[in-house]
C-alpha cells in the first residue's frame, strides 16, 4: 500500500515531466513545435469560427463582404468591440450577435477572423470564402454590409472605380437574393462610386430574381454616405475654433448633408447645422468643397497608398449600430440620412414624403436624404429638409447636384440593363 501511494504521483506525472522536457530540449525544435500547434489548432479550429444551429437561432447575424480590406477589418473590429453594449439593452429574445466575415481572399479573412476572435467580447465570428461559398455567411443574415470593391487609388474618381464594382456589386446582389430573406434583411452599401452603385443592387435585384417582386426589399437597400454628415461635423467644428468663433467644446454640431456621395451630388447643408456659426463666405465654400472632396484630401495624405478607411469604417460603424438597435428591439426607428430609391418596384413613391420630395429633385430616382426607418425599411422621407435650404443651397448646388446625380443614375441602370440583354 504504502509503495502504491509513492508510485502513482511518479506515474501519474511521468507524461507531463516528459512532454515538458522534450519541448525544453535543444533537441524539440521550434517546428516542432510549430507542427503539434497545427494539429491542436486543427482539431479546435472549428470553435471560433463557426456556429453552432442552435446559436444562430437565438442570434442577430451580421454578413460583412469584404471584410479583409482596410475599411473591412476596421468595421469588423468595431462591431466585435462594441455591439456587446446593444446586445445588453436588448428587449427581444436574441441572445447572441454573430458576424460572418466574407472575403475573397481566403487567407487573408482567416487570419482577420482568428485575429478578432481573441478579442473578450461575447460576440462571435466565423470566416468566408470562396472555397466555403458565400451561401454560409449570408443565410439567416439580418443585416448585409458592404465595403467590398476595389478602393480608389490616385487620380481616380469614384466613377473610373464604376466597371469593376459594378460587376461585383452584381454578383453579391444576386447571392444576397438567393440565400437572405428579401422580406427582412437590410443590405448597406459602402462601396463606391456609391450614386451607381445602390442603384445597381436595387435594379439587378428587382429585375434577374422575380421573387423580390413583393418582399419591399428596395426600402432596405440604402447607401451608407454617413462619412459626409462626420465630415462636415468635423470640419465645422474645427475652422469655429481655429477662427476663434466659438470656444473649444467637447460637443460636436450636427450638420444634414443630402444628395449624393461624390463630389458636387454632396451638399452639405450648413445652414441648417444647430452649431450656431459666422463664418464669412470664403470660409463657408472652402468648408463645403472640403466636405465634398474629402475623400481626395486622404489619398494625398497617404500618397496614394490608400483611401479613407478608417474614418469610413467609423461612419459604417454608426450606421450598423443603428440597425442593430433596431432589430434588437432597443428603439422603433432609426432616423438617419441614407441614398435610397425614391420609387418602389412598381414605380410607386417608396414611402410618405418621396412623392413631395420628386418634385423637388427634378424627378431623381435615387437621393440621399433623412429618413424614417423601421423593422420593414424606409417609412417616411423627409422632404421638408429641402425647402428649409437656403437661396444658395437651392439655386445653386441643387440643380448641379441633380444634373450630376442623375447621369450617375442612369450609368447604373443601364449596366444592369446591359448585364441582363447579354446573359
Amino acid at each position: 500500500m504504502i509503495l502504491l501511494l509513492i508510485l502513482f504521483p511518479c506515474i501519474y506525472f511521468l507524461p507531463f515531466c516528459i512532454n515538458r522536457t522534450v519541448r525544453s530540449s535543444p533537441e524539440y525544435s521550434a517546428a516542432d513545435y510549430y507542427k503539434s500547434s497545427i494539429q491542436y489548432h486543427k482539431s479546435y479550429s472549428n470553435m471560433p469560427h463557426s456556429v453552432t444551429p442552435s446559436i444562430e437561432q437565438d442570434s442577430l447575424k451580421i454578413a460583412i463582404l469584404g471584410a479583409a480590406g482596410g475599411i473591412g477589418q476596421s468595421l469588423s473590429l468595431l462591431l466585435k468591440a462594441q455591439l456587446q453594449y446593444q446586445l445588453k439593452e436588448s428587449n427581444r429574445s436574441v441572445t447572441h450577435i454573430h458576424l460572418a466575415l466574407y472575403d475573397v481572399n481566403q487567407e487573408a479573412i482567416n487570419g482577420v477572423t482568428a485575429d478578432l476572435s481573441h478579442i473578450d467580447t461575447p460576440i462571435s465570428v466565423s470566416s468566408h470564402s470562396p472555397a466555403g461559398g458565400i451561401e454560409n455567411c449570408l443565410h439567416n443574415a439580418s443585416i448585409v454590409v458592404i465595403p467590398a470593391g476595389v478602393p480608389r487609388k490616385p487620380g481616380m474618381t469614384r466613377d473610373d472605380l464604376f466597371n469593376v464594382n459594378a460587376g461585383i456589386i452584381s454578383q453579391l446582389g444576386d447571392s444576397i437574393a438567393e440565400c437572405c430573406d428579401l422580406s427582412k434583411v437590410f443590405v448597406l452599401v459602402i462601396s463606391n462610386p456609391v450614386n451607381s452603385l445602390v442603384p445597381v443592387m436595387v435594379s439587378n435585384i428587382l429585375k434577374n430574381h422575380p421573387q423580390s417582386r413583393n418582399s419591399g426589399i428596395e426600402r432596405r437597400i440604402m447607401g451608407v454616405t454617413k462619412l459626409d454628415i462626420v465630415r462636415a461635423s468635423t470640419f465645422l467644428r474645427e475652422i469655429n475654433i481655429e477662427s476663434g468663433l466659438t470656444p473649444r467644446v467637447n460637443s460636436m454640431p450636427d450638420v444634414p448633408v443630402i444628395g449624393g456621395h461624390s463630389g458636387e451630388t454632396i451638399i452639405p447643408l450648413f445652414s441648417q447645422s444647430n452649431f450656431l456659426s459666422r463664418l464669412n463666405e470664403d470660409q463657408l465654400k472652402y468648408l463645403i468643397h472640403r466636405v465634398q472632396y474629402g475623400g481626395d484630401e486622404v489619398v494625398k495624405a497617404k500618397n496614394g497608398k490608400g483611401s479613407a478607411t478608417l474614418s469610413m469604417a467609423h461612419a459604417g460603424y454608426k450606421c450598423v449600430v443603428q440597425f442593430v438597435s433596431l432589430l434588437l428591439g432597443n428603439i422603433e426607428q432609426i432616423h438617419g440620412t441614407y441614398y435610397v430609391p425614391l420609387k418602389d418596384a412598381n414605380n410607386f413613391p417608396i414611402a410618405p414624403g418621396a412623392d413631395q420630395l420628386l418634385p423637388l429633385v427634378d424627378g431623381a430616382d435615387y437621393f440621399a436624404i433623412p429618413l424614417t426607418i423601421t423593422t420593414k425599411g424606409v417609412s417616411y422621407v423627409d422632404y421638408d429638409i429641402v425647402n428649409r435650404m437656403n437661396d444658395m443651397e437651392r439655386n445653386q448646388m441643387l440643380p448641379i447636384c441633380v444634373s450630376q446625380l442623375k447621369k450617375n443614375i442612369d450609368k447604373g441602370l443601364e449596366f444592369v440593363a446591359s448585364r441582363s440583354a447579354s446573359s
